[in-house]
């Protein structure tokens, strides 16, 4: 009879097993979203909104001043620009908050995952289950994506930076030969560029033929 009894009990939480650890795995899966407006853009992955500041989840942009930190960031506001409303996703599996107080957020603008278009962009998918961090839900989107998009490549920083050196390739397509080239090193009267060749810097991050707009 305890035999039997032991028996039961121990099919009961095998069944209890298999019945619970979905849902442990759905409810860790599931994302709480709010809307908040735009107020500015720190950089191409910080947003600063009407629900406070938001770090993105799962992304990282160069920093400021670093190779592709212009890009990334005016990306962003083209995307969700100022003023505009965003959708803010809360993973359950995710801190609220990083540890500079931030707000750790999915954000998404007219079904347009910003995350995910920054790293088709040049960015990298990080801090996430891989790296030492929490799992989230887009985890493996975002590691997809990376793996198909080249990265930002940063090897010198030669390239030309003054006027009379733009002025006399203004009108010459940029070389895969020549120094990487970031918008930030462009003057201000030489913007935006066209690209009339292969966009082998990666200038033009909308597609439109003209790179370094904002």
């Amino acid at each position: 009879m305890l035999a039997a009894l032991v028996s039961v009990a121990a099919s009961a939480a095998l069944v209890m097993g298999v019945v619970v650890a979905p849902s442990s795995q759905a409810a860790s899966s599931t994302v709480t979203w709010t809307t908040a407006k735009v107020i500015r853009w720190s950089d191409g992955d910080t947003v600063v909104t009407s629900r406070g500041t938001v770090r993105l989840i799962g992304v990282d942009t160069p920093e400021v001043g670093r190779c592709g930190s212009v890009r990334a960031t005016n990306l962003a506001k083209k995307l969700a620009p100022v003023g505009t409303w965003v959708r803010l996703g809360n993973p359950a599996s995710v801190n609220d908050r990083d540890r500079y107080g931030r707000h750790l957020r999915y954000v998404d603008r007219a079904g347009v995952d910003i995350a995910n278009r920054q790293i088709m962009a040049g960015s990298r998918a990080r801090y996430d289950g891989k790296d030492g961090y929490q799992w989230h839900p887009r985890q493996a989107k975002y590691r997809y994506t990376d793996s198909r998009y080249a990265n930002y490549s940063c090897t010198t920083t030669s390239a030309p930076t003054t006027s009379s050196s733009w002025a006399t390739r203004a009108n010459t397509p940029v070389s895969a030969s020549n120094p990487d080239i970031d918008c930030s090193q462009i003057p201000a009267a030489y913007k935006p560029i066209r690209i009339t060749g292969p966009d082998y810097h990666r200038l033009d991050a909308d597609g439109d033929g003209w790179g370094c707009e904002s």
